[in-house]
């Protein structure tokens, strides 16, 4: 009885096994298709939808009082230099702790009158260089009549849709999972940080710039 039995239950086996290795293999599949995709980063969405990508929307989560946010200004021109129009930079203003939501406010605002670039670098340059607390609705004031868009600042700053973009700005970043700035992500799909791609804003924007590449060339 025993002998009789034992092709049976050493084809069962090789089924079983054959089962087994279906369910492990089908999933590794799905996660090798990352490792198309060099770099650091974390997968937040399904890789499968980076393929064929004929532009890489980065959207930026940061913060006028970040240090890496600051410098990140600069490195991420290189990014844009290289990648051109196959890479849309959509940033997205936030702010945590005591601070105000004021330069976020600010950000959309003069987005909209088509000044933000050179705004977002004069509120870094404030902060950073000249040590003055931009979350104070005075210094925004005082910036705003340098540009002379005092009354359009003070008007967006009681606008319902401003404040609605300064909310859907943080409610994303919750919705990723965010927990520093700037927080990178790549069409939805894969995360990077500074502490993710290394500790620094040069390690990370190197690290964007061979996964922007790869997720450009994945087929």
């Amino acid at each position: 009885m025993k002998n009789s039995k034992n092709p049976l239950l050493k084809n069962l086996q090789k089924v079983l096994l054959a089962l087994l290795l279906v369910g492990f293999i089908l999933p590794s599949s799905l996660a090798l298709a990352g490792d198309k995709i060099r770099g650091k980063y974390k997968v937040i969405g399904s890789v499968e939808k980076l393929k064929g990508a004929k532009q890489v929307e980065m959207a930026e989560f940061f913060n006028y009082s970040c240090g890496h946010c600051y410098r990140f200004l600069e490195t991420s021109k290189k990014l844009r230099d290289k990648f051109k129009d196959k890479l849309f930079h959509k940033k997205y203003p936030i702010y945590w702790g005591q601070q105000t939501a004021i330069p976020a406010k600010t950000y959309y605002i003069t987005d909209e009158l088509g000044v933000e670039e050179k705004f977002t670098q004069e509120l870094f340059d404030t902060n950073f260089k000249l040590h003055i607390n931009i979350f104070q609705p005075r210094v925004i004031q005082r910036l705003s009549q340098h540009y002379k868009i005092e009354q359009e600042i003070r008007d967006g700053m009681k606008s319902p849709s401003i404040e609605a973009k300064v909310n859907k700005s943080l409610a994303l970043f919750k919705e990723y999972g965010g927990d520093e700035t700037p927080t990178v992500i790549l069409n939805n799909v894969l995360k990077v940080t500074p502490s993710i791609s290394g500790g620094s804003v040069e390690k990370m924007t190197e690290n964007l710039e061979l996964i922007i590449g790869d997720i450009l060339s994945y087929n």
